[in-house]
């Protein structure tokens, strides 16, 4: 398959050899969902899991993806469960080395208030850890060098003054375990498959195989559900069937 600039997060991935979104060709897009090979699955990875398993039918409203499990419908919130892989990734990062780093082409200065600035002093290891380059350029600007790798450069600026200002609405000096979580929770929501956003078959089959790479708790970070289940039994009611 040809590749080309990845058009949704760039590593979402969590690991060697997991699903890179990339850039698909416009014949691949228009593929349909009817294809005999409805699972399209990697022959060379030998342990399927159970959302790659599945039967996909196609994208609902270009929001929810559509699956079959045996005799099972199986609604995915596209936006919900891409959301949950890059919040695991995220969190895997930062507990094992921190949130891996990229430099920008084209460093940015910002200027920050006296109190944003005054946060972005008090918590310059911490934004570290987080996968932020910063470097104080004089007065109250700062230099950006660096973001997390997986969030790429989209938004850069308003990434990082998003994460300032979630770090004034905490408060305090500390960074305790669940205001860590919140902080990656947004980080995550910054690069993320939206709702109403068409995605290619190749582009199906690799969330779904990420799903399968993260410790998945059935809800995005939100706390919203990722799947709903339809049986063939409560599907065969709704139509006066049994």
């Amino acid at each position: 398959m040809n590749t080309a600039e990845p058009v949704i997060a760039q590593a979402t991935a969590v690991g060697e050899g997991r699903g890179n979104y990339s850039a698909i060709q416009q014949q691949e897009v228009n593929d349909g969902f009817d294809s005999p090979d409805l699972l399209s699955v990697d022959p060379l990875n030998k342990s399927v899991g159970y959302y790659a398993s599945l039967r996909v039918i196609g994208q609902f409203c270009d929001s929810y993806i559509l699956c079959q499990d045996e005799q099972n419908l199986l609604l995915i919130d596209q936006h919900a469960a891409h959301e949950r892989i890059g919040f695991e990734t995220l969190r895997g990062q930062y507990r094992d080395h921190g949130v891996e780093r990229q430099g920008l082409l084209f460093p940015l200065i910002l200027d920050f208030d006296h109190r944003e600035v005054a946060t972005l002093k008090e918590h310059q290891a911490e934004l570290q850890h987080f996968g932020f380059e910063l470097e104080c350029f004089g007065g109250n600007s700062f230099v950006l060098k660096g973001i997390p790798q997986m969030l790429g450069d989209a938004e850069a600026e308003k990434l990082i003054r998003d994460v300032v200002a979630e770090l004034i609405s905490f408060g305090s000096s500390s960074l305790v375990e669940e205001r860590i979580e919140q902080l990656l929770v947004l980080m995550a929501c910054h690069r993320v498959i939206r709702a109403n956003q068409q995605l290619s078959r190749s582009e199906i089959d690799y969330l779904l195989r990420d799903l399968d790479q993260v410790d998945f708790s059935g809800h995005c970070p939100h706390g919203r559900p990722v799947v709903q289940r339809l049986s063939l039994v409560e599907i065969e009611r709704m139509f006066k069937r049994t």
